[in-house]
């Protein structure tokens, strides 16, 4: 389960930004929106960024995207770095200084005989090199190395061909360390490296990243229609509940989904009538209904961390909020969490979101997206106004409008 992630000098940010999972102790927040990791942790099940076009809403989702990009790089690949191209803070004074992501991780909740363990993993590096990489655990109140690795100034400003490292490894870390620290090169991560060669330290993290990190697609691509064909596939009774799913938001007339040469066909059936349809031509609102449901479907029986940007687009706000109640009802076994990304204040409707999942986002005076929590502000259970509040200006993060009038610039020749 994902804890809470740090950025800096990525996109749109540039002084260090927090979005925590981590519940505060509050009783006038419900307890049924939480899962209990020990005794003094809980985690929130649904978190979500809410803010103005072009407010940095978005720059989380790009920086785990990023993230999970460079660590799972197949080793072959030339420079997964590429990935953070144009990614550093435009208005920086210095600029070709590094972007900076963390992540703390839960991986073993722990109980009455074992403590928790969360992975403190620290990413810095810019499209050409890794400046900084290590992986902490926290066990218990004990904070233990597992590796590190900082690149040598003296090799960066004698500006060698071949970039040094100097590597520090707890007395925990398992798995390979000499023979592998000469093999891994400045565009590289030693996390996926040291995976790959079998070490049992770097694979639980690694593990979470590659598979219950699921950033959803947008629902347009070709990668869309091959996941929910693949877990369809896998899970033939998922096309019923599928339909189940569409009709409780009000689409009444798929009666059946079938699958053929790896494409869905949609079966549409009136009182008298029926067509089919491919999934590449249905409404975009109804493929992105269809992954998110599916992608719910998956979180309901393993442990994953989803992550949806523009989650309200093309959806009726009553819809939004609708699958936000049904992922907080049926998100119950194993942990599962969502993390949402939108412009939509429908999400602030009293009662479905706890206070301290929500953030919003805006630009500073430097331009700079500053991200802050809605439990920061006074708020009262038996009088909740929190959207009105919104639209009144009370958190900031809403958009300044100006009038605007198109003037035709064509002389009369022209014209």
């Amino acid at each position: 389960m994902l804890l809470d992630m740090t950025i800096a000098n990525f996109k749109s940010v540039q002084s260090a930004q927090t979005i925590s999972f981590e519940a505060i102790r509050d009783n006038r927040f419900p307890e049924s929106k939480v899962v209990a990791v020990n005794d003094k942790l809980k985690l929130i099940k649904t978190a979500a960024i809410i803010g103005p076009n072009g407010a940095g809403k978005s720059t989380f989702v790009r920086a785990l995207e990023a993230l999970k990009g460079i660590v799972t790089a197949q080793e072959e690949t030339e420079n997964p770095l590429q990935i953070l191209s144009g990614t550093s803070f435009a208005y920086s004074e210095e600029k070709g200084q590094p972007a900076t992501i963390i992540i703390r991780v839960v991986l073993e909740q722990g109980d009455a005989n074992q403590d928790s363990t969360i992975a403190v993993y620290t990413l810095s590096a810019d499209r050409e090199k890794i400046f900084e990489e290590s992986l902490f655990h926290i066990v218990g109140r004990s904070k233990k190395l597992m590796f590190e690795r900082k690149l040598n100034e003296e090799s960066l400003l004698l500006d060698q061909a071949d970039l040094s490292y100097k590597y520090r490894f707890g007395k925990m870390y398992r798995g390979e360390k000499k023979r592998l620290v000469s093999k891994v090169d400045e565009k590289h991560s030693f996390l996926s490296a040291s995976m790959a060669k079998g070490s049992e330290t770097t694979l639980p993290l690694y593990t979470w990243i590659n598979d219950s990190l699921h950033l959803l697609p947008m629902g347009v691509s070709n990668l869309s229609e091959k996941y929910l064909v693949a877990q369809l596939t896998e899970h033939p009774s998922w096309v019923k509940q599928l339909t189940n799913f569409l009709w409780s938001v009000d689409i009444t007339d798929i009666r059946d989904i079938k699958i053929k040469d790896d494409r869905l066909i949609f079966v549409h059936t009136n009182v008298t009538q029926h067509y089919a349809s491919y999934f590449s031509l249905e409404s975009l609102s109804l493929r992105r209904l269809c992954l998110i449901g599916v992608a719910f479907f998956e979180s309901f029986i393993k442990a994953k961390t989803l992550v949806i940007d523009d989650f309200g687009m093309l959806l009726h706000p009553q819809v939004l909020a609708h699958i936000v109640e049904i992922f907080e009802a049926s998100n119950t076994g194993y942990g599962s969490q969502m993390l949402v990304v939108d412009c939509n204040p429908s999400l602030l409707q009293p009662g479905l979101m706890r206070r301290d999942g929500i953030y919003f986002a805006e630009k500073n005076s430097e331009s700079a997206t500053v991200y802050f929590s809605l439990a920061n502000f006074k708020y009262s259970k038996n009088r909740d106004r929190t959207q009105s509040q919104y639209f009144n200006g009370a958190f900031g993060s809403l958009p300044l409008l100006s009038e605007f009038c198109f003037v035709d610039g064509r002389t009369d020749k022209e014209v």
